[in-house]
C-alpha cells in the first residue's frame, strides 16, 4: 500500500453546470446517486452533500443569539422610533433593557447577574446583525424645541411662507428673498481638534484658552445665493479704526454693550441691508429673538420696502436656512483661522479681535 487516496485524480473533473444538472436529475428521480456518480465522475459523498443540502438553512458560526431574528427586528424598529421622537437609547440602557426582557420572559442567556445588563459582546453582535442601527453622538435639544418642531407647526410655517411669496409675487424672484442670522463667535476654538501624537498616548493637550470673548457675525444672503457684506458686533463702547482692517469691503462694524444684537443695532443693520438689496419690495426671513421684535424695527423696514417674516419660535435649529447652510461650516473655517493666528503669535494666549 502506498497510502494514495482512492479518489485521487477525480477532483475537479466536472463543471458547476454539470453538478447543478446532476443534482436536479437526482432530486427528480431521473438518475440514482450511484449511477450519476459513475457517469459524471462526481464522488458520491460530494453529490449527496449537494442533494441533501437545505438551501433555506443558513449556517452560522459562534454562539446562538439570545434573541430571535423577529425579536431583534422589533427591537431595531423601537430603537429607531425612540430616536426619531428625541429619546434615543444609550448602549447601556439598551443592554439593561435586553437583560430585563430576557429575565421576564425566561430566555436563556449568559448575561452578568451582578451588573444586570447584557454584555458588550452581545451589543457588538446585535449591531453586526442589524446594520440599520448605528451608534451616533446625540445633539442636545431642550424640551421646548422638541415640542415646537412638530408636523402641524412646520406645515403651517411653509403654508404661510408660500402665501406671502405668492402675494408679493416673489415665486420667480429669488433675488428678493433674504434670510439673516447671527452667529456668536468665541475668540477661541469651537471644536475639539484632532492632533498628531505618539501611538498609545493617553493624554494629549493643546495649549489654548478655555474661554474667550465673543463677537457676533451677522450674515445675510438671498435665495439666489448672493450675500451682502457682513456686520460685525464687538463688545464695548469705543470702536478702534484698525478693527475694520482686513474685513470684506462694505462690512458694517458696530459696538454693543454685550457684543450681541439689540434693537438699535438691528435697526442699523436694516439700514445696511437697504443699501445692497434690489429696488422694490423684498422679503426678509429672520428668527424671533427678543431684539428683533419691536415696532421701531418694523417702521425702519417699511421705510425701505422690506417685509419682515419671523420663523416659528424654537424651530430655527431646523428651519433657519442660514444656520443650516452657512454657519455649520463657518465654525470649521473659524477654528482654522484661530489656529493660524496662534501659530503666528505664540506670545498671545488669547485672540485679539484686531
Amino acid at each position: 500500500m502506498t497510502g494514495k487516496a482512492r479518489n485521487r485524480g477525480i477532483r475537479s473533473k466536472w463543471t458547476k453546470e454539470d453538478l447543478q444538472n446532476v443534482v436536479a436529475a437526482v432530486k427528480e428521480d431521473r438518475m440514482s446517486r450511484q449511477g450519476a456518480s459513475k457517469t459524471f465522475s462526481i464522488p458520491r459523498r460530494t453529490l449527496s452533500r449537494y442533494v441533501d443540502k437545505n438551501e433555506n438553512k443558513k449556517s452560522a458560526m459562534g454562539r446562538k443569539p439570545v434573541l430571535t431574528a423577529d425579536q431583534e427586528r422589533e427591537l431595531s424598529s423601537r430603537i429607531i422610533r425612540l430616536a426619531e421622537v428625541g429619546y434615543p437609547l444609550t448602549s447601556k440602557t439598551l443592554r439593561r433593557c435586553v437583560y430585563n426582557f430576557s429575565a421576564e420572559n425566561g430566555i436563556p442567556n449568559k448575561f452578568s447577574t451582578m451588573s444586570k445588563t447584557a454584555g458588550r459582546y452581545w451589543l457588538n453582535g446585535f449591531l453586526r446583525r442589524n446594520p440599520i442601527i448605528r451608534q451616533r453622538k446625540a445633539q442636545g435639544m431642550n424640551p421646548a424645541r422638541a415640542q415646537k418642531l412638530n408636523r402641524f407647526i412646520v406645515n403651517d410655517h411653509f403654508t404661510k411662507l408660500k402665501e406671502i411669496l405668492v402675494e408679493m409675487d416673489l415665486m420667480e424672484s429669488p433675488e428678493r428673498i433674504f434670510n439673516v442670522d447671527e452667529k456668536g463667535c468665541r475668540l477661541s476654538l469651537h471644536h475639539q481638534q484632532s492632533v498628531l501624537a505618539k501611538k498609545g498616548a493617553k493624554r494629549v493637550h493643546l495649549v489654548a484658552p478655555e474661554h474667550g470673548e465673543n463677537v457676533t457675525v451677522v450674515s445675510c444672503g438671498n435665495a439666489s445665493g448672493n450675500s451682502i457684506p457682513p456686520a460685525i458686533l464687538f463688545k464695548g463702547k469705543r470702536l478702534k479704526p484698525e478693527w475694520r482692517d482686513t474685513l470684506p469691503p462694505g462690512s458694517l462694524v458696530l459696538m454693543t454693550p454685550k457684543g450681541s444684537m439689540n434693537i438699535t443695532t438691528f435697526c442699523s443693520w436694516i439700514e445696511h441691508l437697504a443699501k445692497y438689496k434690489p429696488a422694490g419690495r423684498c422679503l426678509l426671513i429672520f428668527d424671533g429673538a427678543k431684539c428683533h421684535l419691536d415696532h421701531t424695527i418694523v417702521d425702519v423696514a417699511e421705510r425701505h420696502d422690506i417685509v419682515l417674516y419671523c420663523l416659528p419660535s424654537n424651530t430655527t435649529h431646523e428651519l433657519q436656512p442660514m444656520d443650516k447652510s452657512v454657519f455649520r461650516s463657518f465654525e470649521y473655517h473659524w477654528d482654522d483661522q484661530v489656529l493660524q493666528y496662534w501659530t503666528r503669535h505664540k506670545d498671545r494666549n488669547t485672540v485679539d479681535p484686531r
